[in-house]
């Protein structure tokens, strides 16, 4: 048997309307709404996933750019690492202080001038180019007419000037060591003059075959190059 619902409405002249509605149609008006709350609630599901799905790319996005930054703060820590080796090998240091031209607190100044075994770097500045197989001695790039030392006690061999040194100097040591500075501006001793160690002995330049103001400094032991840069402590 079937069964129908009746509905009253009022129309817009207050009039009752009667609607008859058979069970059937009413449980289909039912499906429907329930598929429509249904379709609602997993819209709503899936844009709240969506939302996340797209603070996680910001995230991401955010976590890669702090990673970036982070790379490369770490690479100018780590450029800034290798500038201050440099520097502490052109000043004749090491992490610790140990030794610079003029500076060696657990030393006297008069025992330090003494000292007849080349230690250490002749200038301040940026070592350029180390010693090797192909280029004898240490380049030490710096600022024209900068002081020029003498690294150990000695005397002044030779004062000269040629196409590949220009104007340089020669220092014999005790102990068979000789040093030769080279590319000079001008020097301010004279050939046989005995010097200490620390003793300015010219100024730097860039005579000779020279692309720039720098010091060519070498260390010679028994008449064979050396590298200075094992001389540091």
């Amino acid at each position: 048997m079937k069964k129908f619902i009746e509905v009253i409405i009022l129309d817009n002249r207050g009039n009752l309307k009667r609607y008859t509605i058979s069970k059937f149609k009413l449980n289909v008006i039912k499906a429907l709404i329930f598929i429509v709350v249904i379709v609602f609630i997993m819209n709503v599901f899936f844009l709240f996933l969506n939302f996340n799905d797209i603070m996680l790319i910001k995230e991401n996005y955010e976590l890669k750019k702090k990673l970036a930054e982070f790379k490369k703060l770490e690479k100018e820590i780590e450029e800034f690492r290798r500038i201050k080796n440099t520097l502490y090998l052109a000043l004749g240091l090491d992490s610790e202080v140990k030794d610079t031209m003029q500076n060696y607190n657990y030393y006297s100044p008069d025992l330090l001038e003494q000292v007849d075994t080349p230690i250490g770097l002749p200038a301040s500045g940026v070592i350029t180019q180390e010693h090797s197989e192909n280029h004898i001695g240490v380049d030490i790039a710096l600022n024209r007419n900068s002081f020029v030392f003498s690294t150990a006690v000695g005397k002044v061999e030779k004062i000269d000037s040629n196409a590949k040194f220009g104007l340089h100097i020669v220092i014999s040591h005790n102990k068979d060591y000789k040093t030769l500075y080279a590319h000079l501006s001008r020097v301010i001793v004279s050939q046989g003059d005995s010097v200490k160690r620390g003793q300015v002995i010219g100024y730097s330049g860039s005579s000779g075959h020279s692309t720039g103001p720098h010091l060519h400094y070498e260390v010679w032991k028994n008449n064979k190059p050396i590298n200075p840069l094992s001389l540091i402590r």
